[in-house]
């Protein structure tokens, strides 16, 4: 797997916590699967970010980022950090890894590790949940790698994921932080809002202010879905998220 991981050098951080916030760059999945993406962008919109490090990989898929400009770059993932009363490393960009998952995870818990960071948090869209009608409003759900985290996510209203599968790397990253004493937490939300996702994002913003503990305006993401808007059907969808 080639990597380039650029690190700005000389950053001091305290008491970081991760979010891992990335959606999949395939155009035909975005409508029903880029709720960490905009989550990201609406995070970096409102809180003062820095932007720390940056990666290109081998993991993200074969194509290159077209602007409005015509000009051409690599999907490139990057690390913001914002400070508060412990502060937060926001890992986003234009796409979740493909590809060596479990090698790209590595990676990026090792550089946690580097800064630091004792509890990861990974959103995103659940995999095996039925799609919700356009009207109806998403509810947190979640697991986390211990015990501890599993009752930190009920007293926080996020509804536990019992026994059912959570593949790729939004939820591997998760699994593979406990290895290394991070403890990891996994946040999702049901498919089946049309795209923008504002309700979607509102509710994870809303748990994940309350477990990291930061404050973030949301008066803007109050959408709902035009009743008219057809649910997406079981096939319609990709099991990368």
């Amino acid at each position: 797997m080639w990597v380039d991981f650029e690190r700005s050098t000389g950053v001091k951080v305290k008491d970081p916590t991760m979010i891992v916030a990335v959606s999949t760059s395939m155009p035909q999945y975005k409508a029903l699967y880029s709720q960490a993406r905009e989550m990201s962008e609406y995070l970096l919109g409102k809180l003062a970010f820095e932007e720390v490090a940056t990666v290109h990989c081998s993991a993200f898929p074969p194509e290159v980022i077209v602007k409005e400009d015509g000009t051409a770059s690599l999907p490139a993932c990057h690390v913001y950090l914002t400070r508060g009363k412990g502060d937060i490393l926001l890992f986003a960009g234009d796409t979740s890894p493909m590809d060596d998952q479990h090698e790209f995870a590595e990676i990026l818990l090792k550089y946690a590790e580097d800064m630091g960071v004792k509890e990861l948090y990974s959103v995103g869209a659940r995999w095996t949940d039925n799609p919700l009608s356009p009207e109806q409003d998403p509810e947190p759900v979640g697991f986390s790698t211990d015990k501890a985290g599993v009752a930190k996510l009920k007293k926080h209203r996020v509804k536990i994921v019992p026994e059912e599968p959570a593949p790729f790397f939004s939820s591997m990253v998760v699994g593979m932080a406990g290895e290394r004493g991070i403890r990891g937490y996994k946040i999702a939300v049901d498919h089946g809002e049309p795209s923008t996702h504002n309700r979607s994002v509102r509710k994870l913003l809303e748990a994940l202010s309350e477990l990291v503990g930061f404050e973030i305006p949301l008066d803007e993401l109050k959408s709902k879905a035009p009743p008219s808007a057809r649910p997406p059907q079981v096939g319609d969808s990709s099991i990368y998220h």
